[in-house]
């Protein structure tokens, strides 16, 4: 998976209020106007699945769902656009990453302390990838040893 698919992913493991505050300041910063292109929305979505044998539809079950896409208007007459979407219910998280979004896509002003905090989150990621890993090789069976045994039941 590439990096700008994990941007999200990597920027919502760092702290909310750090990043909104770097958000805010480069909003400020950079004298940009924000504008929805759609409402930011919170709700819940429903995983369905459809059943291999009958072909029926049925639900897995719901999780939260933030999603935001703006408009950033620039004092230099340019508008660029970022987007969000994450599984979470905090619809203000949803529009700072869709800043974030923006911001490294167009390489605005202030691009390098987003990258700087998407290179910190995509390493604790990686952490979280390497400790997973290392919890599923403990628990991992070779089943080879099973034919080995002698069956003295016979």
């Amino acid at each position: 998976m590439s990096a700008s698919r994990q941007w999200q992913r990597a920027l919502s493991t760092r702290p909310v209020e750090r990043l909104q505050a770097l958000v805010r300041e480069l909003v400020e910063q950079g004298d940009w106007q924000l504008q929805p292109k759609a409402l930011p929305q919170t709700g819940l979505g429903m995983l369905q699945l459809t059943d291999s044998a009958l072909q029926d539809n049925y639900n897995l079950g719901e999780f939260p769902l933030s999603s935001a896409w703006l408009v950033i208007s620039l004092p230099d007459g340019r508008s660029v656009e970022g987007a969000a979407q994450l599984m979470d219910d905090r619809a203000g998280l949803a529009e700072s990453l869709a800043v974030c979004d923006a911001v490294l896509r167009h390489r605005l002003p202030g691009w390098e302390r987003i990258e700087d905090e998407l290179a910190t989150g995509l390493a604790a990621l990686a952490a979280q990838d390497r400790e997973r890993d290392a919890m599923l090789a403990t628990t991992r069976v070779d089943f080879s040893l099973l034919d080995s045994v002698d069956d003295d039941d016979d």
